[in-house]
């Protein structure tokens, strides 16, 4: 249930993301220390970027070297065009959004960034850092699905609630979330770029992590396709007869119970009406996870 206290993505969080202020001479030295902290405002500050600190709920975790140095090189040259975003944290600042232009300004070994500070909640420092990497498209798909994870927990979101919340398709978010059940080291592929999204979910069909990490592995040895990948999770084994055809009912039970656990789950029902339901888990921190969403 969502409590009325938690805030929608829209206008509100528009506001506090939107550097549209007037880009006016300031004081090269405001705020440039712990000692000289401005008032929250639209004026646009110059910071020292060493002085910056880091926002600690930036759902981002791999900044590339060599994006970041052709951002370098553009701040280099024409400056920081747009401020970054931050907010008084006792007598420091502390990074709202924008760390690819800090890092990169630091790079350029730029003595002051332009930013803008506003009063942020801690609670909407996940969502704003979120969502201004959804917006620039900056995450990879792990640290989306990730980043999505991370909002469900903190805010009590169902996967519909997270959809409408940050104007996603629900079958987007789950799909996304679904790359969260693949093991560490496929979901690193994923991260990496050396597999898609398109090959992610044809893994997916495969039924163990085993057998999940050779595919992921023969799809990046040999540079399969998407379909090359897709069939390869539906190719029969090599002994033993085929499976029978899952139970849609049963199917359409087990996707539910995957979008809500976040994890692989398997019902396996018999003729008498009777069955187990199965729910894996593939760390002792994910199952204390599962464990506090079917405790509450």
């Amino acid at each position: 249930m969502v409590s009325g206290k938690k805030k929608s993505l829209g206008r509100g969080l528009d506001a506090l993301l939107s550097s549209d202020v007037n880009m006016v001479d300031a004081d090269p030295m405001a705020g440039a220390t712990p000692s000289a902290v401005a008032p929250v405002g639209d004026r646009v500050l110059q910071l020292d970027p060493h002085e910056i600190r880091p926002n600690p709920r930036q759902p981002r975790r791999a900044f590339h070297e060599e994006s970041l140095q052709e951002l370098a090189e553009s701040i280099r040259r024409d400056g920081v065009q747009e401020p970054v975003i931050v907010r008084k944290v006792d007598d420091r600042y502390e990074l709202v959004s924008g760390e690819r232009r800090v890092r990169a300004a630091i790079m350029a070994e730029k003595a002051t960034v332009p930013a803008v500070c506003r009063e942020v909640s801690d609670q909407d420092m996940l969502k704003l850092g979120l969502i201004e990497n959804i917006q620039r498209e900056d995450l990879n798909p792990i640290e989306l699905a990730e980043g999505y994870r991370a909002l469900q927990e903190e805010f009590d979101w169902t996967q519909e609630h997270l959809s409408a919340e940050i104007g996603k398709n629900r079958v987007t978010v789950a799909n996304t979330l679904r790359l969260l059940n693949l093991p560490a080291d496929v979901r690193q592929l994923v991260a990496d770029g050396a597999l898609s999204m398109g090959h992610a979910k044809a893994i997916l069909a495969l039924d163990s992590p085993a057998a999940q990490r050779e595919a992921a592995r023969k799809v990046v040895a040999k540079g399969l396709s998407v379909r090359q990948a897709e069939q390869l999770a539906q190719s029969k084994p090599p002994t033993g007869s085929r499976p029978q055809a899952k139970d849609p009912n049963v199917a359409l039970v087990e996707d539910e119970l995957r979008g809500r656990l976040g994890t692989r789950v398997t019902l396996r029902a018999k003729a008498s009406g009777r069955g187990r339901i199965e729910i894996e888990y593939f760390s002792l921190d994910e199952l204390e996870r599962i464990l506090d969403l079917l405790r509450s």
